[in-house]
């Protein structure tokens, strides 16, 4: 089971995550269904074509299939419903291919319209979905995990529900930005007691050490978690 979470703030980073998740799908045979509005399944389509995939090829023969955004909005306030449809699109999806991926905007379209809450409730739908069902999921939150306002508990509570996070930038720059801002805020000896402490009581969900790193210290050094923070944005913005 792979339930992933996209983090983004740029919608070219999500589609690249996204057009890279469904070619993987697509080329390794895997049924592949997409939840979203139809202004991103157009930005995907494109996506695709410019790597050489023809997405309507794959519709017709079933392998792709889109689901509307707002159709799937209106299912997700009550947990059966929702289960009733996923169970149904599953078994579609099942009975013509071994493997199923699913790229969900529930979540997305919830956050981004103030209903936290409920994009809390609607990863929670789907974790109890993943406990009976073979699938992969990627789901994506317009969160930038560099901000002070992340760290309020919701981002921790949406890791949770997943397995793998992915931040919103170029994991490797991410990386470079929070290791220079810890080490220009912590003495050395601090920084290698940071890293095996942040090591040791990771979330469970896998993602880089550098927000493992920052979610241990919001936790038990918030003071010192802000200047790392805002540390880490100036030296992200110069990247």
């Amino acid at each position: 089971m792979q339930h992933a979470l996209q983090l983004y703030q740029e919608e070219s980073r999500l589609l690249d995550g996204l057009t890279e998740f469904v070619t993987a799908g697509l080329r390794g045979e895997d049924a592949v269904v997409v939840i979203a509005s139809t202004p991103r399944w157009q930005l995907l389509v494109e996506r695709l074509r410019k790597s050489g995939i023809a997405a309507h090829e794959h519709v017709a023969r079933g392998q792709l299939r889109l689901f509307g955004l707002q159709v799937m909005l209106g299912v997700t306030p009550n947990r059966q419903r929702f289960s009733e449809v996923m169970n149904g699109v599953l078994a579609l999806a099942h009975a013509r291919h071994q493997r199923v991926r699913i790229f969900s905007e529930l979540t997305d379209a919830l956050w981004r319209s103030g209903g936290r809450a409920s994009a809390r409730r609607c990863e929670g739908y789907w974790h109890k979905l993943l406990a009976v069902h073979e699938f992969q999921l990627l789901c994506a939150c317009p969160i930038d995990s560099l901000e002070d306002d992340a760290y309020d508990g919701t981002l921790q509570a949406l890791c949770a529900e997943h397995t793998h996070v992915r931040p919103a930038f170029d994991e490797a720059a991410f990386e470079d930005a929070v290791s220079a801002a810890v080490a220009e805020v912590l003495d050395p000896e601090l920084v290698r007691m940071l890293a095996a402490l942040s090591a040791a009581h990771r979330p469970s969900a896998e993602m880089p050490p550098g927000q493992a790193m920052l979610f241990w210290l919001n936790d038990h050094m918030p003071r010192t978690a802000e200047r790392v923070l805002s540390r880490a944005r100036a030296r992200w913005s110069e990247h």
